[in-house]
């Protein structure tokens, strides 16, 4: 138990990572708006970090899902399933490598999508004429912040019988922060800084639970640790 009260602590003192992040961007929006542009635009440095992110976190929860079934003798879907939505959110947002290997945008993509990608979110945004950042937001927001914040008042008891795992609530700051990120208030550009954000959360949310999985005798019995 010693160890990961340890390692929780230290994770916890990491999420001065994500004031830091916002405090840096708005450094260099007032040294030099070009630079910041440059950062923010497709393709860019903070979008490819985002990559790295998810699929980092897809690693660490693919990795806790083989553990689990080492130790526990069943596959844990949640884990299973946060590594494929990890690796299909990375290629999201990278287009799949559209601009790495050339690819031209043909097809229901140049016709629907509206930044004329080769990715699901901005074309289903044309079909449907809805921002899907809106719906990442508000999604994150309730299972980042919300839920985090009524299972430590001791409401929705039954979550942590289940095997719904809910992000520890010192991730909080970090979700909120990439909301208001996501609402682009300053240059429009704001929504990469946000994903980004979200992508750290996520990242931080697997290393807490691959210390509950390495840590803790019963991992089921430990649901999840997330006061």
């Amino acid at each position: 138990m010693d160890d990961i009260i340890q390692k929780t602590g230290k994770l916890k003192k990491a999420t001065l990572l994500f004031p830091l992040l916002i405090f840096s961007f708005l450094i260099i929006l007032f040294i030099n708006k070009s630079v910041y542009l440059s950062v923010l635009q497709e393709d860019g440095i903070a979008e490819w970090l985002t990559f790295v992110c998810l699929l980092i976190s897809g690693i660490i929860s693919l990795l806790i899902a083989i553990r689990i079934k080492k130790k526990y003798h069943y596959f844990h879907w949640f884990f299973i399933l946060f590594f494929a939505f990890n690796v299909f959110a990375g290629l999201e947002e990278i287009s799949y490598g559209q601009r790495v290997f050339g690819m031209e945008t043909t097809g229901v993509f140049a016709k629907y999508s509206d930044q004329n990608e080769i990715n699901l979110h901005n074309t289903l945004q044309g079909m449907f004429k809805m921002k899907t950042k809106h719906v990442a937001l508000y999604a994150l927001f309730i299972y980042g912040v919300i839920l985090p914040w009524m299972i430590s008042k001791g409401k929705f008891a039954w979550i942590k019988k289940s095997q719904i795992i809910v992000p520890p609530a010192y991730l909080s700051m970090g979700f909120i922060l990439g909301t208001i990120m996501m609402l682009d208030f300053i240059t429009g550009r704001e929504e990469e800084i946000g994903e980004f954000i979200y992508s750290i959360c996520f990242v931080f949310f697997m290393l807490h639970y691959n210390n509950v999985s390495k840590y803790t005798s019963d991992f089921t019995t430990q649901n999840q640790l997330s006061k």
